[in-house]
């Protein structure tokens, strides 16, 4: 099994000396971990590198929305305005207000970036976009239509983060380590990377200049957050239920779909949870993608087979391929990848 997947890799990843690709694949057998291009001279083990999980943090803020559901501090469709009354033109159409459901399922109408976001630095284009300009964003937002179709949204999931860490008075970053973290023995979750911390950071470069972490100080809940390979894989085995853990319904309940609300014709939404049919064995997968200016990363789950995948590259999109993934008509790596991984596990079965 080992070669065939290091064959996987080798056959995604592009030659270069400033590539590299992680997985990590989890199921009742326990964990097996494979990498390509990582530092051999490294005394650092490849599973406790730390990179970029990019969109998958929103997978992270559903858990978060969930834990508060759980202890009845919030309700999945109450509405934005309850908690951020002064938006109430970027929350209500005079007919409907947006709910907290629709913002985790991306049904609030919201753009997928703000209009008014200045990128000054390509390699980081979101890290001068701080609090005050979503309040303006926000502020001057008008909502005109309600629930009229599925809208991936950067905003609406960055928003329901800082709304719940605002309801708890905290940051992201302390309701994400406190709520889902420690219950979990996540230890390298985090956005803010210590000093200690760096020479563990797997670096991506572009073009031989090394890329600047990823930041997004006004919208953590959409993007923010970096991991590593352990990290994840207890992720998922805490999701597939194969550990015993205090979060185990509250990511049941992530796991549903909600409302019929369709992302296309194979692909449904559950709480953060992008929830696709696997067009090959019938199997449902729970997956999400992520993608940051150096890192693409895909995490899934098939979880009647108790199978989990998390995958992490620095590896470059083509131009074309980008715009084609921008307007959905195309895969990621990590999930060109993670199919033929899919394939070969229940292969061996």
């Amino acid at each position: 099994m080992e070669t065939r997947i290091k064959n996987i890799l080798v056959s995604n990843k592009i030659i270069s000396n400033d590539s590299s690709i992680l997985i990590g694949i989890v199921n009742q057998n326990g964990r097996q971990i494979y990498s390509v291009g990582i530092e051999d001279k490294s005394s650092i083990p490849v599973e406790d590198r730390i990179f970029e999980i990019g969109s998958i943090s929103k997978v992270f803020t559903a858990v978060f929305l969930q834990t508060m559901i759980r202890d009845n501090i919030v309700q999945l469709d109450d509405s934005v305005l309850k908690y951020q009354p002064s938006y109430i033109q970027a929350f209500s159409n005079n007919r409907e207000e947006t709910t907290l459901r629709d913002l985790i399922t991306h049904q609030s109408n919201l753009p997928r970036d703000a209009s008014n976001i200045k990128v000054l630095d390509k390699m980081n284009p979101f890290a001068t976009y701080q609090p005050k300009d979503l309040d303006e964003f926000l502020s001057n937002f008008q909502l005109k239509k309600y629930k009229n179709k599925w809208k991936y949204s950067n905003v609406g999931v960055g928003v329901l983060g800082n709304l719940l860490a605002s309801v708890l008075g905290t940051e992201y970053e302390e309701a994400i380590n406190a709520r889902i973290c420690k219950p979990l023995g996540l230890h390298s979750t985090f956005i803010n990377i210590s000093d200690n911390n760096q020479r563990r950071v797997i670096k991506s470069y572009m073009k031989k200049k090394e890329i600047p972490p990823f930041s997004i100080p006004a919208l953590p809940g959409a993007g923010g957050l970096k991991s590593t390979l352990n990290d994840m894989l207890t992720f998922l085995e805490g999701n597939l239920g194969l550990t015993d853990n205090p979060l185990q319904e509250v990511f049941n309940q992530t796991h549903k779909i909600q409302n019929n609300i369709r992302v296309d014709n194979n692909t449904l939404m559950g709480l953060g949870w992008m929830i696709s049919k696997d067009k090959q064995t019938q199997d449902y997968i729970h997956w999400h993608t992520g993608g940051t200016v150096g890192f693409n990363t895909y995490i899934g789950m098939k979880k009647e087979k108790k199978m989990g995948i998390i995958i992490a590259t620095t590896q470059k999109h083509s131009m074309w391929q980008l715009v084609k993934i921008l307007l959905g008509l195309g895969e990621t790596i990590g999930e060109e990848i993670a199919f033929e991984v899919y394939n070969h596990l229940l292969s061996t079965e």
